[in-house]
């Protein structure tokens, strides 16, 4: 498995307890939360574990998986349960709220 890959994997479990409320000192820092700009309103962003765009509404609170690239897109987990690419300018840090 790609270093990339293991990153990713380490953080979807992390969110995991963070929802569930499982967290444990040892497990390390807590991602924070981030936010789609917008309160109203559709964004179409790419999906690649369905391979096409999906619908999702501004105001979408979701976690960061992965940094942006050199392009400027934001790999993050949805609290609907999607992994979606979204450019970083699309993004707000909301904290921990």
């Amino acid at each position: 498995m790609k270093d990339d890959d293991k990153i990713i994997e380490h953080r979807i479990d992390m969110i995991i307890k963070q929802f569930s409320g499982k967290v444990d000192i040892e497990d390390g820092e807590m991602i924070p939360e981030v936010a789609i700009k917008g309160q109203s309103g559709y964004l179409y962003c790419f999906s690649p574990i369905k391979n096409r765009l999906i619908r999702i509404h501004r105001g979408t609170k979701a976690y960061v998986l992965k940094d942006a690239n050199e392009k400027g897109i934001t790999l993050i987990y949805t609290f609907s349960g999607r992994i979606l690419e979204i450019e970083d300018k699309e993004l707000i840090f909301t904290g921990f709220d």
